[in-house]
């Protein structure tokens, strides 16, 4: 039995061993460093519009670069307006909004006042058809009002198929709007041959292409920013993982405990074995002794 055991400490320490050593094979989670998303970008300043650099590859010509960049600008759009805009017709047939008349956007004269002329009109007119989702050369007749005042205007545009349908509508006599408005687009390119000039830490410093300026230089400011999205993205990673080291640290250690609560019980038993093997040896030898004597005893008689 005591051999037994043993065979079973034995196994018990090479699954110790095993725990031990998948515990060194674990790679302890590293924290992300803010500077591993940081980078230098760099823009030129030309007239009203920045442009940021992106890439720069080399060019064609000896010494020059390709410089991709790109650039946001404000451009006027004519979008649907978030108002609610009911509409009433009289018997004269005209259209109101709000006690002000819509009228019939034409070209300025004499006998129809507007502020707008042919060119403004076929411009509008193909603003609120792409609004529409329609085609931009949809032909159609335009009406507005002007929300704002005459110093200040600001006015909103209908497709008359729609003041129609809402004068002879008895359940909704509501039209959908339309307004001039500002939005911000986004472009991209890339300037070709481009001569770059660098300070003294190898930054970019100017540049020169022919697409601006008519090819003179031009300086370039450059600023470290932070991926912000991206560092934190990591540190989410960086604490999951980190949870999993844990869970399997905890894992290696419970599973380890178990091992020792194991082998302790073995060896106690093992302990307690020895004890009985003394008591039985003790005892065998006492006996020993007893009969020993005995038999001298006997022999001593008859002799």
């Amino acid at each position: 039995e005591g051999q037994q055991i043993n065979q079973q400490r034995t196994t018990l320490a090479n699954q110790s061993a095993s725990y031990y050593n998948s515990m060194l094979t674990l790679s302890v989670p590293t924290p992300p460093s803010t500077e591993s998303y940081q980078q230098i970008v760099y823009s030129v300043n030309y007239g009203s519009q920045q442009y940021n650099l992106t890439q720069v590859t080399k060019g064609t010509t000896t010494g020059s670069y390709n410089v991709a960049y790109t650039t946001s600008y404000n451009e006027d759009v004519i979008a649907k307006s978030t108002n609610i805009y009911s509409i009433s017709k009289n018997s004269d047939g005209k259209y109101y909004y709000g006690g002000k008349e819509i009228v019939e956007a034409k070209a300025s004269t004499t006998s129809n006042p507007s502020p707008f002329n042919t060119a403004v009109i076929n411009e509008t007119k193909k603003g609120l058809n792409a609004a529409k989702n329609r085609d931009v050369n949809t032909s159609f007749t335009m009406y507005y009002v002007n929300q704002g005042t005459e110093s200040a205007p600001r006015y909103v545009f209908f497709d008359k198929s729609d003041l129609d349908k809402a004068a002879a509508s008895t359940t909704d006599k509501t039209a959908p709007g339309f307004a001039q408005t500002t939005v911000q687009k986004y472009q991209q390119g890339v300037w070709s041959n481009v001569t770059i000039v660098r300070d003294a830490n190898n930054r970019i410093s100017a540049l020169a292409t022919k697409d601006l300026a008519n090819g003179e230089t031009m300086s370039v400011s450059s600023k470290t920013m932070t991926d912000d999205a991206a560092y934190e993205n990591a540190y989410n990673e960086y604490k999951y993982q980190t949870y999993l080291y844990q869970q399997e640290m905890e894992n290696i250690n419970a599973q380890t405990s178990v091992i020792q609560a194991q082998d302790k019980k073995l060896e106690l038993r093992l302990k307690q074995l020895d004890t009985e093997q003394n008591a039985i040896s003790t005892e065998m030898e006492s006996i020993s002794s007893v009969i020993d004597k005995n038999v001298e005893k006997s022999f001593n008689v008859f002799s």
